[in-house]
């Protein structure tokens, strides 16, 4: 790409960025369309795209297909796991407790969704569903796809699929705000006591793209997650794919005396 035109593109990210810090555009207004910002800063089109691309990328403002672009309400990281080496009780969202995330932004005083992108429903596990469960594929699971919005902006995209067996009832009900492993507790008398997670860093798909609200060229990360009961069952099995400029991931873990050898 020529230097003059990546000049020109950091130029309008500049005068942008500029304008949203002056409080010219505030959080949650439209910008002008691409057409007149091209004509106010006698740039190309093409320049303008560009600049906003990157915005997007640095979670500055929202495009919305068909919508328009908007300025973003500021977002904060997330710290999944150990705040600190240094100071394990430092505040953050425990591993041990991943499945209170909602509540978690919620005791910060932070506004939330859980926004369901299709209808919880149970379904025989299959093939590759009952592999990744240990179960056979005419096992009976419920399956809830949702997005977890966070002060207006999409942080993280769930595939669960729990035991039907265990957790079914729970089909019809609010399930956005159910304390999913309280309710195993009150209605089963099990507790989650272990959980395994795989994660990944990747470029998301254009349907994980559109669900984010992120360019294709932002990364996202990509966890599997499987959590036991009490009693041995594996009951759960979680896709999910986190807006990585939101998350950070940390661990502490303890180390066996032939590793330093």
């Amino acid at each position: 790409m020529p230097k003059e035109k990546d000049t020109k593109i950091d130029e309008v990210v500049a005068e942008l960025l500029s304008r949203i810090e002056r409080g010219i555009y505030t959080a949650g207004q439209r910008l002008p369309s691409e057409r007149e910002l091209t004509e106010e800063l006698n740039v190309s089109r093409a320049t303008i795209r560009g600049a906003l691309s990157r915005l997007q990328a640095e979670n500055a403002i929202d495009i919305v297909p068909r919508g328009g672009v908007f300025i973003r309400t500021p977002s904060a990281k997330v710290v999944i796991g150990p705040n600190s080496p240094f100071s394990i009780k430092a505040p953050a969202l425990e591993l041990k407790r991943a499945g209170s995330f909602i509540r978690a932004m919620e005791a910060q005083g932070r506004q939330t969704l859980v926004r369901f992108i299709e209808p919880s429903s149970i379904i025989p596990a299959g093939d590759e569903l009952g592999e990744k469960m240990q179960t056979t594929p005419d096992t009976k699971v419920l399956r809830r796809y949702r997005v977890h919005i966070v002060d207006k902006v999409p942080y993280r995209i769930l595939d669960s699929y729990y035991l039907a067996s265990l957790l079914g009832d729970l089909l019809g009900k609010d399930e956005g705000y159910i304390p999913l492993f309280k309710w195993l507790r009150e209605h089963t008398g099990l507790t989650p006591v272990k959980a395994f997670e795989k994660l990944e860093l990747r470029q998301p798909s254009a349907e994980e793209a559109n669900l984010l609200n992120i360019p294709r060229s932002q990364p996202v990360t990509d966890m599997d997650r499987w959590v036991w009961a009490s009693d041995g069952t594996l009951f759960e099995y979680s896709h999910i794919i986190a807006n990585a400029a939101l998350h950070e991931y940390t661990y502490s873990y303890d180390i066996e005396e032939e590793a330093s050898r």
